[in-house]
């Protein structure tokens, strides 16, 4: 609402516009007083320009005098309703209080995944490398849907345009020297918890091994495995 206007303009506009019609009661003409209509024609307008819509447009006068009906009153009625929407309606940028947080999809699938009880879930084992000396958490596994989250806590940034981590999966019927690429990912320097979706590039009959290992950026296509930063055994 404009500065220039008191928060309780609406309420005094309808307390008029209430003593007018209780005044049609008592036998008067069709028109609404002029000096309320010019008032809140002004009023009216003056808040609707403010927020870039049509503005409010009084409507002309009646042809005849005589007993007053609801219908000419609609069109006052309908304007003194969009007055009091507009002045009631919240700014653009102000936070609504009903209005929900925005979902992490990544956390959104972990907790589905959590939700079947047949799925993969095991913590990390750390190693000696540098990376991951204080690094905790688990990975979750659904071979069903080819689907998985990684969670990590205390694993070293990285700087990606230095080196990155990339997921390795172990399929049972696959060579091991081939493990399947489960993509590529980094860690910020916040300090916090951290989910990773896995993102298999080729299908996973029975993994039996998960690996993170410290690559170039952008990752490799066989992984020569020098550093392993954590491993969980299925």
């Amino acid at each position: 609402m404009p500065d220039e206007f008191e928060p309780t303009a609406h309420e005094l506009l309808a307390g008029e516009l209430t003593a007018a019609m209780l005044h049609d009661h008592q036998g008067a003409d069709d028109q609404l007083p002029p000096a309320l209509a010019a008032r809140i024609t002004a009023t009216g307008e003056a808040l609707v320009r403010a927020r870039t819509v049509p503005p409010i447009t009084a409507p002309a006068a009646p042809a005849h005098r005589g007993r007053r009906s609801w219908t000419a009153w609609s069109g006052w009625l309908a304007a003194a309703a969009l007055l009091a929407i507009v002045v009631r309606a919240p700014r653009p940028d102000a936070p609504s209080a009903g209005t929900p947080g925005i979902v992490d999809p990544v956390a959104a699938l972990r907790d589905s995944l959590l939700a079947d009880s047949t799925l993969l879930r095991r913590s990390w084992t750390v190693t000696t490398d540098s990376a991951a000396t204080s690094a905790t958490g688990e990975v979750i596994w659904d071979a069903r849907t080819q689907r998985g989250v990684m969670r990590f806590a205390g694993l070293a940034p990285n700087d990606r345009a230095r080196w990155q981590y990339q997921l390795w999966i172990f399929d049972k019927a696959r060579d091991e020297r081939y493990p399947v690429d489960g993509g590529v990912f980094d860690i910020p320097a916040n300090g916090g918890e951290v989910l990773v979706p896995i993102r298999a590039r080729l299908p996973v009959g029975d993994a039996v091994l998960f690996a993170v290992t410290v690559e170039k950026p952008g990752g490799v296509v066989v992984s020569t495995r020098e550093r392993i930063a954590v491993l969980a055994k299925i």
